[in-house]
């Protein structure tokens, strides 16, 4: 990661971009270790009953959700989500073009809203609850679904702007002398 840029709102923008991107990134490369380490453990043990790994399957659990939310977010980021893109590919660069885009931006945003709401809803149920084997607090299995819904959020306000302002203007034609 590159320090911290002085001067404009848009160089501090670009670093927290960079510095979530990477941060989202390693949560979900983490995750996908633990998961990998902790599942050839459970097989090798079930073959070759050596200790008991009861425990892990919290583990796996809050692993596989954080590793989940945490690489959408980040797909979400780069606009590498699957989609059906026939229509807007025919439309591109027209006026109803971007007319859909931000129909569909905004029908997005409005999906993650309901989708952060509900997560951060299930995350204040689970206060108070515990796993059973290791007695973590089970809102950490469900916080990752708020934050996760906020970054999206973010990456989709972000795509609207550029949508309606985009970086590179046309640029102005003089009139003819």
């Amino acid at each position: 990661m590159s320090p911290l840029p002085a001067g404009s709102s848009e160089g501090i923008l670009a670093w927290v971009d960079r510095t979530l991107d990477a941060v989202l990134r390693w949560l979900s490369i983490m995750c996908m270790f633990v998961l990998v380490v902790l599942v050839s453990a459970l097989v090798l043990v079930r073959f070759v009953p050596i200790m008991s790994l009861g425990w892990s399957d919290e583990i796996v659990e809050l692993a596989f959700a954080w590793m989940v939310f945490m690489s959408t977010a980040v797909i979400w980021r780069n606009n590498e989500h699957i989609t059906i893109d026939i229509i807007p590919q025919a439309l591109a660069g027209t006026r109803a073009g971007r007319a859909l885009d931000m129909i569909a931006s905004l029908l997005t945003l409005g999906f993650l809203a309901v989708f952060t709401w509900q997560g951060w809803f299930f995350t204040l149920q689970a206060r108070g609850n515990t796993s059973p084997m290791l007695t973590m607090p089970r809102v950490l299995w469900y916080v990752v679904i708020p934050l996760s819904g906020l970054v999206m959020i973010a990456y989709s306000v972000r795509h609207i702007l550029r949508t309606i302002r985009p970086a590179y203007p046309p640029e102005k034609v003089s009139p003819a002398p």
